[in-house]
């Protein structure tokens, strides 16, 4: 997949993203003006409208149906009255000037009578607030039959309380994508890296859609600038920041995007992420670790317990499964004579990853981050399947 498009891969093949595609192109095919809530921080916009059209064009018998775009922000839509934008833009000269505003007939049904929809969606983009409310409350006026009296498409991100009307269909990204949608799209960009073991790219899917949220475009930017045996998320992002095409991201306090935090040096907010996707990735592994080397040393460990009183939270061990990580390491420092130890274990490099492996459960227990150096030496260097016995 060296050659993917990604967004063209995230807008078509990952259901969340895709479903949207979808609902936009069937509710104008339905001939309903969409209200379409998106967040501030949309992944590959332009992709996004340009598929929707693809797919509405692919189902509509209608042909030279032509998508306008109109942006909220550059054509000063706030300062503006809807019907009176849609006049003066795409009216022929006559019939902006036959226009009285005074008259009984709504703008809408003047708008209609003359065909200055025709064969249009307008899709208005960036709108907000007022704004939004403004253009929501305009497009109720209209009940087109057929896409051929012209459709809205009403892009807006923030809260609007949309006017009930069978002809708006309101649509809601959130209500479709989410994070793991992100991580999904991270496993199959990962696919073929050849840097990476499975278990590299498990942790590093999760991780990037945990710290990136719903933008899949900033993660495929942070996986594909970072070398994840080395540097730490918080850096690869800062990369990301860097580059400069993600200046408008984050801009908004209230997006909770990676670059806001980033920006405003609250790296609290992105550790305790990249640590959320450490406790669900690393800390399983972890434990399963720990099985297996008590598997390992089962007979030693069974007569230690046998023979010493250990106590772990306040109960007696008999059972070796029930031996933590801490313990082990606790037994193996225990003397309990001058040349002798409560567990001894004679393989030096299973003393040393049942410390490691006891410091990096301790670190996750205490909400702190495992390194990159650590996170390598974990993922690197996990024991090989023992045997059934």
């Amino acid at each position: 997949m060296g050659h993917t498009a990604w967004d063209e891969f995230w807008w078509n093949n990952i259901t969340g993203a895709r479903t949207i595609v979808e609902q936009v192109a069937m509710s104008l095919m339905e001939n309903k003006i969409v209200a379409l809530k998106v967040p501030s921080d949309l992944p590959w916009r332009h992709s996004m409208r340009s598929e929707i059209q693809t797919a509405f064009n692919e189902r509509s018998d209608v042909r030279g149906i032509i998508i306008e775009s109109v942006d909220a922000v550059d054509d000063g839509l706030d300062a503006v009255d809807p019907g009176q934008f849609i006049l003066q833009r795409y009216a022929l000269p006559s019939v902006r000037t036959g226009y009285r505003a005074k008259a009984r007939k709504t703008i809408q049904s003047y708008l209609s009578e003359c065909h200055v929809l025709h064969n249009r969606i307008i899709w208005v983009k960036g709108l907000g607030g007022q704004t939004a409310r403004k253009w929501a409350q305009f497009c109720r006026g209209f009940a087109p039959k057929t896409a051929e009296e012209g459709l809205f498409v009403l892009e807006f991100h923030g809260e609007l309380q949309l006017p009930e009307s069978k002809c708006i269909a309101y649509i809601d990204f959130d209500q479709y994508v989410s994070d793991y949608n992100v991580q999904l799209f991270n496993s199959f960009l990962l696919e073929e890296e050849r840097r990476y073991s499975d278990v590299w790219k498990r942790y590093i899917s999760a991780a990037a859609a945990v710290v990136c949220g719903v933008d899949a475009e900033v993660s495929e930017r942070l996986l594909l600038g970072t070398d994840f045996h080395t540097d730490t998320i918080i850096e690869g992002l800062q990369r990301v920041a860097d580059s400069g095409d993600f200046d408008l991201r984050g801009m908004e306090q209230s997006s909770g995007h990676p670059l806001w935090y980033l920006r405003n040096h609250r790296l609290d907010e992105l550790s305790r992420r990249i640590w959320t996707a450490q406790i669900q990735v690393l800390f399983p592994m972890i434990e399963l670790e720990r099985r297996k080397l008590i598997e390992k040393w089962w007979a030693s460990i069974r007569d230690a317990l046998s023979m010493y009183r250990v106590e772990q939270f306040g109960v007696v061990l008999r059972d070796p499964a029930e031996v933590e990580l801490g313990t082990l390491s606790y037994m193996m420092r225990c003397k309990v004579a001058a040349d002798k130890r409560m567990l001894y274990v004679p393989d030096e490099a299973d003393r040393q990853r049942i410390c490691f492996l006891h410091n990096c459960r301790n670190k996750l227990a205490h909400m702190n981050c495992c390194t990159p150096s650590e996170v390598s030496t974990l993922l690197d260097h996990s024991l090989p399947q023992l045997s059934e016995k």
